[in-house]
């Protein structure tokens, strides 16, 4: 068994998760994988990067994948190439990333925001598994502030992004976007605030892994 953990983190939007899976990586020493891997996706496996703009957290084709559950039974490497039984160029694009994620946990210890992780490491022990979430009003608030918007256009970004996770989650999963049975911690970040909230996922890091 590797001597590399894992953190995947999940969130809603505008609960602050990217922020504390960057704090949570750098204080523990090692790095935070988000945008990142979709960097790596276009440099390693010489996919469009117009494609990968496109497909970010997009669910796939509902016609070729009835249903959903791409993923179930599949541990994120033996699938066949999509040129061997077609895909959309999302399925493609998420496998890239997939076969990246697996790549990563094999060589390093590292946070992963979004992207699935959580369930494509599923069968891995050395995976902390952590659900960001926060209320809305305070959601509203930050991003409002963040990208300098009425609140009014905050709550509807918020209930687009979060739509949008949700069904790429679904899609590709075998899983609840957010369900706690399949997560470590789900924590509201508005309840020790960004920096605690770190503090807390670090101490429970360094008891599981250290």
């Amino acid at each position: 068994m590797s001597n590399n953990y894992i953190i995947t983190i999940g969130r809603e939007y505008g609960s602050g998760g990217h922020e504390i899976g960057e704090k949570l990586a750098e204080k523990l020493g090692i790095k935070c994988y988000d945008k990142e891997i979709i960097d790596m996706a276009i440099k390693e496996k010489g996919i469009d990067p117009e494609e990968i703009e496109k497909a970010d957290e997009r669910k796939g084709n509902s016609i070729l994948h009835p249903g959903g559950h791409f993923m179930n039974g599949w541990n994120g490497k033996d699938i066949p190439a999509f040129g061997n039984f077609g895909g959309s160029k999302n399925d493609k694009i998420f496998r890239v990333e997939s076969e990246i994620i697996h790549e990563l946990a094999e060589k390093e210890s590292c946070v992963i925001v979004g992207r699935c992780a959580d369930s494509l490491l599923r069968d891995q022990e050395n995976v902390m598994r952590v659900f960001v979430q926060a209320p809305k009003d305070v959601r509203t608030e930050r991003i409002a502030k963040k990208y300098d918007i009425t609140e009014e256009r905050a709550k509807k970004e918020i209930d687009r992004v979060d739509k949008m996770r949700n069904a790429y989650y679904q899609y590709y999963t075998d899983d609840k976007w957010g369900g706690r049975n399949s997560k470590d911690f789900v924590i509201n970040s508005a309840f020790l605030g960004i920096d605690g909230s770190v503090d807390f996922l670090k101490s429970a890091v360094e008891q599981r892994f250290r």
